[in-house]
């Protein structure tokens, strides 16, 4: 995998995780579990560890429920995948990470997630999931293990591309960082 192969990749799975979010609010059960299998195939769990798609509701819910459910809710948003950068990791080889935003309006603005991917047994796999730690209150961005491989510190990047500058000032400092603007 290179890294254009590494952003197509990271936006296919940003489309699956999108249908994923309106079936949690729109799908029958069956429709959804469907929309989850698709999302998971994108996903590798590395011995010892756990990797799922975040789904919401519970099954079997009754279609009025889900319909008052549904009325309530945000409107899911594509996540929008902000940055991904390939690096050599100890432990892991070359992965890539897809700096990725949220899929609400507070959250798209700036970095939410960030999957990491590598090849497996030839197919590019999500091998790691963290999520930002907004609470966080040093001006450098710090990321946690959600779930997946820990990849643990990295270098530069070897490969990098800038796809949508981020909102908020610190996430926008370390996107340039990582760009080598700053």
């Amino acid at each position: 995998m290179n890294i254009d192969e590494a952003v197509s990749f990271f936006l296919e799975f940003l489309t699956a995780l999108y249908e994923q979010d309106v079936a949690d609010l729109t799908e029958s059960d069956e429709q959804l579990e469907q929309r989850i299998a698709w999302s998971e195939s994108f996903m590798h769990a590395p011995p010892g560890t756990t990797m799922t798609s975040p789904f919401m509701r519970p099954p079997g819910l009754p279609s009025e429920e889900l319909a008052e459910i549904a009325a309530r809710a945000e409107t899911p948003q594509r996540r929008p995948l902000i940055l991904v950068a390939e690096y050599e990791t100890a432990g892991l080889g070359t992965c890539f990470a897809g700096y990725v935003g949220g899929a609400d309006d507070l959250t798209a603005l700036g970095y939410q997630h960030q999957y990491w991917a590598m090849d497996v047994d030839g197919e590019p796999k999500i091998v790691a999931n963290y999520v930002i730690d907004y609470y966080n209150d040093e001006s450098e961005v710090v990321w946690e293990n959600l779930e997946g491989a820990v990849v643990g510190k990295v270098g530069r990047p070897v490969a990098v591309r800038g796809l949508q500058e981020p909102f908020v000032e610190r996430y926008r400092r370390n996107y340039h960082h990582i760009l080598g603007l700053s």
